[in-house]
């Protein structure tokens, strides 16, 4: 089955059209910055995917709670109160599924990633937010379970930062990519992005070195806390944050062991690279295709 994805991010937005053989497979695909209007900016790229291939549905994954094809909110986009994503695109002649991008990539992991190896782990995102998704016994736990960047781990009152959530001082707020940048107008006096205060960091500025230094126990803190919660064989890391500064943000299993009292697994970067949202889309949209096909059934 043919099927048209979106990953709707915090930075970016990812386009596809994809099959399903022995794994997902894209025909196509697109790329650019996420727009406020992301519907709007659905219905534009759309056509650029459409040029030689006819999809079957339309799925897109949203970094937020979705009910019924709704979007309540999605802090790393702004959004604050709902939007009906089925109705901004009911101008589509297809049938538009709309699922949260976390629990897609947790299907994504599960069917083509370490869960081909093991059956219980973590995904743990570090992007424009920080979640993580749980599989044990091969079963994706289902709710909000992964919540763990809302976990406070910074008290201290001169050093903790607002998170969207209302509580200040959780690791989401201090190390996710927005995070990053409030720690750099502490530690460098100054507006960075993430990328710039990495980049800082590898030609030797200390107070670059010194922020990145407390994200990294920050994030041991934050992992401790996940082992403290499950067992699991592994963790999987995700997220433009996770994957791109791996080396320097992710601490070794003796930083970690200060926090938990548990057995620490292996954390690897995602075998599936920046596209585990567009593979975790596909893998949305295939389980309402039965839905499709009844629909196609009815009108002949």
């Amino acid at each position: 089955m043919l099927i048209e994805v979106y990953d709707v991010g915090g930075t970016l937005i990812r386009g596809a059209v994809g099959y399903l053989r022995e794994k997902v497979t894209f025909l196509e695909k697109v790329q650019e910055p996420t727009e406020k209007d992301f519907c709007a900016q659905i219905r534009r790229l759309s056509p650029n995917l459409r040029k030689a291939h006819k999809p079957d549905l339309v799925s897109i994954i949203v970094p937020g709670p979705v009910k019924e094809g709704v979007l309540l909110k999605a802090p790393p986009l702004g959004i604050t109160s709902p939007i009906n994503i089925n109705y901004e695109l009911s101008s589509f002649d297809k049938k538009v599924y709309v699922g949260n991008d976390l629990n897609a990539a947790v299907q994504a992991e599960l069917s083509e990633g370490i869960g081909k190896y093991v059956e219980n782990f973590y995904l743990l995102t570090i992007s424009t937010g920080i979640g993580a998704g749980i599989v044990l016994n091969g079963i994706p736990v289902s709710g909000t379970s992964g919540e763990f960047g809302h976990n406070v781990i910074e008290r201290y009152w001169g050093l903790h930062i607002e998170c969207g959530c209302g509580n200040s001082g959780c690791w989401g707020a201090m190390c996710s990519g927005k995070g990053i940048e409030m720690l750099a107008r502490k530690y460098l006096h100054k507006r960075f992005s993430p990328k710039e205060v990495f980049g800082l960091g590898e030609i030797g500025n200390r107070d670059a070195k010194d922020l990145i230094s407390k994200v990294r126990d920050y994030n041991a803190q934050g992992i401790g806390m996940m082992v403290n919660a499950f067992e699991v064989d592994k963790i999987a890391v995700m997220g433009s944050i996770g994957l791109k500064q791996f080396d320097k943000i992710i601490p070794s299993k003796e930083e970690i062991s200060r926090y938990t009292v548990n057995k620490i697994p292996d954390i690897i970067p995602t075998s599936l690279g920046d596209d585990i949202g567009l593979i975790g889309a596909y893998y949305y949209g295939m389980l309402h295709t039965s839905d499709v096909l009844r629909e196609e059934l009815a009108k002949k």
